[in-house]
């Protein structure tokens, strides 16, 4: 894919998800059940990676979808990319999760996520190597562990990461450091 083709892709993902957004607003219930079915994957995978059990994930992902509804009314486009504002209530969604939760469940027990869009023997063959970063990337710390989530498996821009976690993308730029060199250390061990 050349970049040209990359740039047009992503301009009309964000034209389709911005109308959406609005005839959603708008009380669309098509809109509104496309959004859902444009991001639930996605929101899904990002929930699933922070929390210990698919049915918590499941959960989870229930409680963004409603609170995307809920607050779609107040939703301005002109602010924050609607991708951005969704990932940051689910983001939000896990910190409280965890918070209602007195003993903290590890991050370290989440099993791995099979790729269902591959043949068989080519999810065997990448889950192995997969598995080994996935083990290595449980050993770091929480926020290393979101950042190299939200820029490599989800591939977040750094302003989008930037307004998820409420850092200033400088802030982003430097822990995306941070959190590559130590995974490089824990692999290299």
């Amino acid at each position: 894919m050349t970049w040209s083709v990359i740039v047009i892709y992503v301009t009309q993902f964000a034209r389709q998800t911005g109308e959406l957004t609005e005839r959603a607003r708008d009380g669309d219930t098509l809109a509104l059940g496309q959004l859902y079915e444009l991001f639930l994957d996605r929101i899904f995978r990002f929930i699933r990676f922070r929390v210990s059990t698919a049915e918590d994930a499941e959960d989870i992902t229930q409680e963004v979808f409603l609170k995307m509804w809920r607050g779609l009314k107040s939703y301005r486009a002109g602010g924050v990319p609607f991708e951005a504002w969704l990932f940051k209530i689910a983001r939000n969604s896990v910190i409280d999760h965890y918070r209602k939760q007195k003993p903290a469940i590890s991050f370290q027990n989440a099993p791995p996520i099979a790729d269902t869009k591959k043949s068989p023997q080519d999810t065997a063959l990448e889950s192995i190597s997969k598995q080994e970063v996935l083990n290595k990337l449980k050993k770091l710390k929480p926020a290393y562990q979101e950042i190299i989530i939200l820029k490599f498996i989800e591939e977040r821009e750094t302003k989008e990461i930037s307004t998820i976690m409420d850092k200033p993308a400088a802030h982003i730029r430097v822990l995306q450091s941070r959190a590559l060199n130590a995974l490089k250390k824990v692999i290299n061990n």
